[in-house]
């Protein structure tokens, strides 16, 4: 009995080898072209119109610039822009919000100006009406239009800082900001 058992364990290893290293077992493939299209990637993008922003101080007549406006605590100032967004993509949304970024120091060395320009980017506030805009505060929900482009009328609003108590100082009297590159982003959601 023996000899049978060792007999068949030395035929087993010998078939194995001779499957292992003697042939190939070849697998069966086949392929086929789809008849699946092109196609294209979508876009996301906005951009100012021609026409020139303005802005407001405490809801006033518009002014073409800011420089060297001296505001005041209290002040209210508000920048508009119409733009143009682009939101090619099937079912493509994007979020709207104001750059706090682009709220900058005049100097950051100075500590009244970044004092200001930190409380002015944490204060701001944009508004935001138009095609396939939705939501009531940003950041806002833009829905693409596949194929064109859409009017978008935008709002920062930022509210000088004033204190309630007389005597406080913030930090921001004599500060400088440069508003001239504030800006807002568009991002897909």
């Amino acid at each position: 009995m023996k000899k049978i058992i060792t007999a068949t364990v030395i035929g087993a290893a010998g078939v194995a080898l001779l499957l292992g290293g003697a042939g190939t077992f070849a697998l069966w493939n086949s392929s086929a072209e789809t008849a699946g299209g092109t196609i294209v990637a979508g876009a996301l993008a906005i951009k100012p119109t021609t026409q020139a922003a303005s802005w407001t101080v405490n809801g006033g007549s518009p002014l073409s610039t800011l420089d060297g406006y001296p505001i005041v605590p209290g002040d209210v100032v508000t920048y508009t822009q119409d733009m143009v967004v682009s939101a090619n993509g099937k079912g493509l949304t994007a979020k709207l919000a104001v750059d706090p970024a682009s709220v900058e120091a005049t100097s950051t060395s100075d500590p009244a100006d970044v004092a200001l320009a930190k409380y002015l980017s944490t204060n701001a506030v944009l508004t935001a009406t138009g095609d396939g805009i939705s939501g009531s505060s940003a950041p806002f929900t833009v829905t693409g239009q596949t194929g064109h482009e859409q009017d978008v009328r935008v709002g920062v609003t930022i509210t000088f800082p004033k204190s309630d108590t007389a005597g406080v100082e913030d930090g921001t009297q004599n500060g400088s900001v440069d508003l001239d590159a504030i800006a807002v982003t568009l991002t897909q959601a």
